[in-house]
């Protein structure tokens, strides 16, 4: 799986247990934390990191 796809499954997994299941941020990233030990989202900075390194992903046009 490409760094983008494992993005774009972490981010779609993230929302569906956030909207669907109505769990709080906290708790989202907790769960996926165990599935997806690698990706990190840091929301005051707006960048992903995978294993520590940081990830450009190309915004949608």
């Amino acid at each position: 799986m490409s760094d983008e796809e494992l993005i774009l499954n972490y981010d779609q997994k993230f929302w569906e247990l956030v909207d669907d299941n109505g769990y709080s941020y906290r708790k989202a990233r907790r769960i996926l934390k165990k599935k997806y030990p690698s990706v990190y989202y840091d929301a005051q900075k707006d960048k992903w990191f995978i294993n520590d390194h940081v990830y450009h992903l190309e915004a949608d046009k």
